[in-house]
Formats: C-alpha cells, sequence, structure tokens
C-alpha cells in the first residue's frame, strides 16, 4: 500500500491516538489517592452486585419514537417484554406490541432494539478483564445523593458491546464489536453505581452512525432483602438519517421462587 499523507484518515487515527492516550491504564493511575480508593470500592461493589443477583423476572416497557433528519420525534410503538436473569445471564421474550400479543423474536422487531441494561451493563465497565481506563471527573448530585462522577474507555479488543444492522428488506445483516466510553455516577457513600452512560464508537462505514445510553440503577426491597436493580434507561441511536428514541421501564421485579412484586420509591430529582 503506498505510503503518504491520508488526510481524513491520519486525523482520525490522531483523534483516536489521542482517546486511548486520555483514558489510559497511565491516565487510570493519575488519581488522588481517595478518587483511586472510591473507584476500587466501586468496581468491587459492581462485581459483588453482579455476581450476588438472584434469578429474576420482570416486565420491561419501552417506549420507542423515530425522527427523521433531526425533526421532533414521532411515537413509533410501545413493546412488552419479559425479561429472565437467569444464572446470571439475560433472556428476553417479547410478549407484547402496543398491547397486541406478539409472536415475533425481540431481536426481530423492526426498529432499534437494545439489551444489557439489567446485570452485564456494569461487568463490561468494571470488570478487570475490560481494561477500563477511568479519569476522574468531579463531584455531582443524582437524585438527592452525592455521587462521584468517573469517566471511562474501553477498548475495542476488550470490548462487549457488539452492534448489529439489518435493514429490514432481507438482506444480509452486518455487525461490529465496537470500543464504547461514557461515565458512572458512584454513590459516595455506598459505592453503588447509580448511572452509566455509554457511547459507542463506531467505525466509519458502518450504517448506524450513532448509539448511545443512560441507565439508572437503585434499590428496592424482594423479600426483605435490597437488591441494586435497573430503574429506567434512555437509548438513542441514529442510521440513514433516521434517529431512534427508546425510553425503558423496569416494572414487577419478582423472584423466581417467590414471584413476590417489588415496588421503586417515588423518583427524586435528578
Amino acid at each position: 500500500m503506498p505510503a503518504g499523507p491520508a488526510g481524513p484518515l491520519m486525523k482520525a487515527l490522531s483523534a483516536a491516538a489521542a482517546l486511548l492516550a486520555l483514558f489510559s491504564p497511565a491516565a487510570a493511575q493519575s488519581l488522588e489517592p481517595e478518587q483511586s480508593a472510591l473507584l476500587d470500592a466501586a468496581r468491587a461493589e459492581a462485581i459483588r452486585y453482579a455476581a450476588s443477583l438472584p434469578d429474576f423476572l420482570c416486565t420491561q416497557i419501552v417506549h420507542r419514537s423515530q425522527s427523521l433528519a433531526r425533526r421532533t420525534p414521532q411515537s413509533l410503538d410501545t413493546l412488552t417484554i419479559q425479561l429472565s436473569y437467569f444464572n446470571h445471564g439475560e433472556d428476553y421474550k417479547l410478549v407484547a406490541i402496543d398491547g397486541k400479543p406478539a409472536s415475533i423474536d425481540f431481536l426481530d422487531a423492526a426498529g432499534a432494539v437494545s439489551t444489557g441494561e439489567f446485570g452485564s451493563r456494569l461487568v463490561s465497565v468494571f470488570h478487570p478483564q475490560s481494561g477500563t481506563g477511568f479519569r476522574w471527573k468531579g463531584w455531582s448530585t443524582l437524585r438527592g445523593r452525592r455521587v462521584a462522577r468517573f469517566a471511562y474507555h474501553v477498548a475495542k479488543e476488550r470490548s462487549t458491546m457488539y452492534l448489529q444492522y439489518a435493514d429490514g428488506r432481507g438482506g444480509a445483516s452486518r455487525s461490529v464489536i465496537a470500543a464504547f466510553h461514557g461515565e458512572v455516577l458512584v454513590d459516595a457513600q455506598t459505592h453503588n453505581t447509580l448511572r452509566v452512560t455509554l457511547e459507542s464508537e463506531i467505525p466509519a462505514g458502518f450504517p448506524i452512525e450513532a448509539n448511545r445510553s443512560v441507565t439508572d440503577y437503585d434499590f428496592a426491597d424482594v423479600g426483605g432483602t435490597r437488591y441494586l436493580l435497573p430503574m429506567r434507561a434512555e437509548t438513542f441511536c441514529r442510521s440513514a438519517g433516521i434517529e431512534s428514541i427508546n425510553y425503558i421501564q423496569f416494572r414487577d421485579y419478582r423472584k423466581f421462587q417467590t414471584e413476590t412484586n417489588i415496588t421503586f420509591a417515588p423518583d427524586g430529582k435528578d
């Protein structure tokens, strides 16, 4: 391949190198001792959280909307999904579309869909095998709680971010593993992660041009035991000029054994 100036390609590579340097392990090591201790506690709590989750069922409600060329989003439909968390894995069964029984697979529903909000997202950020780089972003407040903000980055080589695109016309689907970055907001007292933001770093030329999400977690009682569980999420995706926004709510959590319903406390103000 001939050598020489690559114009936009070189600029893209330079930007990627700068981003990797910003989130490199060396950058993570520059945390102050208090910040590093807080991050270590948050990592330990996230891994403990994922390992301690019992087998659950819950109802996931997804309100989907779309907009064309950045116009006002229009409501598309509402999906009702039975989410099963069993042996630390997530399974999604599409139950209804706009209240009518559905007979197709969740991942085959036309439009944008997402998975991973329930248990795997925290692990993908905090597990040592992800090689995540962290930067301190300061203190903030979320739902009345003092939280520490850490920016993070996971390189493609360690990433579990899987994006798939199908044009809906019977053509072959395309998929890619992408690096991703975002922020985690950690409760200063409990060291639990209360919010995870995520943005995929999608290679040029892939049909999905943008993909990002926000997932909020909170505590709830199940049979006398408190668990940190997803409360709500929002996802954004752009492809071929169409922007898709999904508002996700998690309801009616219940354990397999007892089928005990649980209820979140009223939402606080962010």
